[in-house]
């Protein structure tokens, strides 16, 4: 008979003992497993947490990269409540989100890269590389710095539009800088303002040219984003965001 102290200990034990991950991380682990084929793959940031469906990018710059978010046709809402954001949100196979909670336990040991890579409506592509790339626990505060590309450094514009640093906000959680309003609220999207933007990459969907709000894919770095006749704005075609540890052997 095991004495009832021991049994205490037990279950001490089984509570604090890490839980076994069934799937891989994140596509990092599914290159190393020998597998170098762009598709769509299970896996498990947390093993806490149920297993996710992610689109595994295994080409670029070496592969290896778990992409995080696309836009392409206009076919999901990202105009989202907090909730969504963090849970995730359309599908790996088209256009959607992959869910802060996943991006903060992705990130949270170790070092990062964020790849933005951007498409206009004249075939044109262009990219930006962050080599430190984190979201924290806590509204999910963005570190984005030590940029390469030829898109231009959108997330640290200027003082009062940079988006390194800045927490999380959606249409209903305001965490941005912007003491006169909520940029979230405005701009009809889930992102890291600051006061509010310099780029917005979820913003609202639009087939080339609007009016109004620039509440479009917005990356003020690029692109001459207003037409000084029409008054007319612009908004990206396509656009992916994926990540990858920086230490990655396949990098290139």
């Amino acid at each position: 008979m095991i004495p009832f102290g021991s049994l205490g200990m037990l279950a001490l034990l089984s509570i604090f003992a890490p839980l076994e991950r069934l799937h891989p991380q994140d596509c990092v682990e599914i290159s190393r497993r020998g597998i170098k084929e762009n598709g769509i793959y299970t896996i498990q940031p947390d093993p806490r947490r149920p297993v996710l469906e992610a689109k595994c990018d295994m080409v670029t710059t070496g592969g290896g990269w778990t992409v995080i978010q696309n836009r392409q046709d206009g076919s999901v809402d990202f105009n989202r409540t907090w909730q969504e954001y963090r849970e995730g949100f359309g599908n790996p196979q088209g256009e959607h989100w992959l869910g802060n909670a996943a991006l903060h336990t992705l990130t949270s040991t170790g070092q990062h890269q964020l790849r933005i890579e951007l498409e206009d409506w004249h075939q044109q592509s262009r990219h930006a590389t962050y080599n430190n790339f984190k979201v924290a626990a806590e509204a999910y505060r963005l570190t984005s710095r030590e940029y390469s590309g030829d898109a231009g450094n959108a997330l640290s514009y200027s003082k009062r539009y940079n988006h390194d640093g800045r927490f999380f906000s959606t249409t209903d959680r305001d965490h941005d800088r912007y003491a006169a309003g909520h940029c979230g609220h405005y701009y009809g999207a889930g992102w890291w303002f600051d006061a509010c933007l310099a780029a917005n990459l979820n913003g609202r969907y639009y087939w080339g040219r609007y009016s109004g709000v620039t509440n479009g894919i917005y990356w003020g770095t690029w692109y001459i984003l207003t037409d000084g006749r029409s008054g007319e704005r612009y908004s990206f075609k396509k656009v992916e965001m994926k990540m990858r540890p920086r230490n990655f052997a396949g990098s290139s």
